[in-house]
C-alpha cells in the first residue's frame, strides 16, 4: 500500500468540528472501510500518559477518540479501547481514564475499555493480552515532543501496548535516545496499526510528553502508514525525518516510509500547514547535531533532572516510577542519587505537578541556544 498522509484543519474540540476533521482526514486515505471491515474486532490505542484533564494537553483528546470509534462502528466492527498509562507501578487505569476524559466517553458510546492488567509473549515482550484478541489497531497519538525521542507521535504510541515492568527495564538499559529507539520500536513491530488518526489541534512544544508547553496547532493528521505520519509531523516542525531515531528503527527495519519524497500528501500540502518556530526539547541539540560532531562532544553535552522542593508535594510519584531507583523523597526535601540516575526523564515526564525540570551542563546550552 502507497503511504499517505493527510493534513485536515480542525480549530477546537467541538465534537461536530472535530467528527468532520477526522472523517475528512480518513476519507483522504480511501475511507474508514479500506481499514475496518464488518464484525471485526478493533482496538483503539490513545495516548493516555496521566490522569490529567483534557485541557492540559498531556492525553489524547476524548472527542478525538469518540470521532474514531464512531467511524469504525459505522462499518459495523466492535470498538475496544485501551492504554498502558505512565508510570510502572500502576497497576488501576480506571483512574487515569477517568481524569482524562477517557472514560466518560467511553461510557456515552458504550465503548469497552480496557486496562493493560494482562499480557501475552510476543516476540519475548509482554504486550497486551487484548492485543491478540483483535483483529486490528488504530493508533491515535498526541502530537506532542518528547525529551528522550524528540517527538512522540505514531510510532511511540505503540510503546504503551507493552505491559508491566518492562518499560522501566526498556528505560534502565537504554537510556540514549538510539539504544530506546530500538525498544520502542520491538514494541511497535508486534502489532503495527492499521491506520494511524493524531491528535494535533492543540499540540504540545517544549520539554514534553507533560511539561511542555501548550501550543494551538489546529490539525488532524491520518495515515495509512505511522512512520510516514511521524515523517510529515517532523517535517511540520522543521525537523529532517530521520534525525528521529525511532522513525530512523522502523525505517531500517522496513515497517514504513519516511522519504517525503515517496508520501503523498493529501488535504493541505506541508508548506501552508508548517508550524513555525515551533519550540523542541533542550535535548534535541542530540538530534540536530551532525553525529560525528556529537560522538566528540557527548561527553561534554550532558542533562539530568532537579527537583524543585518548593513546588515538590511529596506525592513519590518519581520515586515509584524511577527505573534506575534513584529518587528520595521525605518530608525533608528530595534527593536524586546522580551516580545511579540515567537522565531517562521519567520523573520530569510522570510529575504531576511539574515539580522536576531539565538542567544542562555549560556546553549544552552554549550549543542549544
Amino acid at each position: 500500500m502507497d503511504p499517505k498522509v493527510s493534513i485536515v484543519r480542525a480549530g477546537r474540540y467541538d465534537p461536530e468540528e472535530i467528527f468532520f476533521a477526522v472523517r475528512r482526514a480518513v476519507d483522504l486515505l480511501g475511507g474508514i472501510s479500506d481499514y475496518v471491515k464488518k464484525d471485526e474486532k478493533i482496538l483503539l490505542k490513545p495516548n493516555v500518559l496521566s490522569a490529567k484533564p483534557p485541557e492540559s494537553g498531556i492525553d489524547t483528546h476524548p472527542e478525538v477518540l469518540r470521532a474514531v470509534a464512531r467511524l469504525v462502528r459505522e462499518e459495523g466492527a466492535e470498538v475496544v479501547v485501551g492504554d498502558s498509562p505512565g508510570g510502572f507501578y500502576f497497576k488501576e487505569s480506571d483512574s487515569t481514564y477517568e481524569a482524562a476524559g477517557i472514560k466518560k466517553v467511553c461510557k456515552e458510546e458504550g465503548l469497552r475499555l480496557v486496562a493493560f492488567d494482562k499480557a501475552r509473549n510476543v516476540n519475548g515482550i509482554p504486550v497486551a493480552a487484548v492485543v491478540k484478541e483483535v483483529d486490528g489497531v488504530i493508533s491515535i497519538p498526541k502530537m506532542k515532543t518528547h525529551s528522550l525521542t524528540t517527538i512522540t507521535g505514531a510510532v511511540k504510541n505503540s510503546y504503551g501496548l507493552a505491559v508491566g515492568l518492562y518499560k522501566a527495564h526498556c528505560h534502565f538499559k537504554a537510556p540514549r535516545p538510539a539504544e530506546f529507539a530500538r525498544y520502542v520500536v520491538d514494541v511497535f513491530e508486534c502489532a503495527v496499526p492499521r491506520l494511524v488518526v493524531m491528535d494535533g489541534v492543540v499540540a504540545m512544544e517544549g520539554d514534553g510528553p507533560a511539561a511542555g508547553r501548550l501550543r494551538q496547532a489546529g490539525l488532524i493528521l491520518a495515515s495509512n502508514d505511522c512512520v510516514a505520519c511521524d515523517a510529515v509531523f517532523a517535517a511540520l516542525i522543521g525537523l529532517s525525518p530521520l534525525s528521529i531515531e525511532t522513525t530512523e528503527e522502523a525505517y531500517k527495519r522496513k515497517l514504513g516510509e519516511p522519504d517525503l519524497s515517496r508520501i503523498k500528501v493529501l488535504g493541505m500540502d506541508l508548506r501552508e500547514a508548517r508550524l513555525h518556530n515551533f519550540k523542541l526539547p533542550k535535548t534535541s541539540i542530540l538530534v540536530r547535531m551532525p553525529k560525528p560532531i556529537l560522538k566528540l562532544l557527548l561527553g561534554r553535552i550532558k542533562f539530568w533532572p532537579l527537583i524543585d522542593d518548593s513546588a515538590c508535594k511529596k506525592c513519590q510519584v518519581c520515586a515509584k516510577s524511577c527505573p534506575a531507583a534513584c529518587i528520595t523523597i521525605t518530608e525533608d526535601g528530595s534527593d536524586i542519587d546522580y551516580e545511579k540516575c540515567v537522565s531517562c526523564f521519567c520523573c520530569m515526564e510522570l510529575c504531576p505537578h511539574n515539580a522536576i525540570s531539565m538542567k544542562r551542563s555549560l556546553l549544552a546550552r552554549l550549543l542549544g541556544g
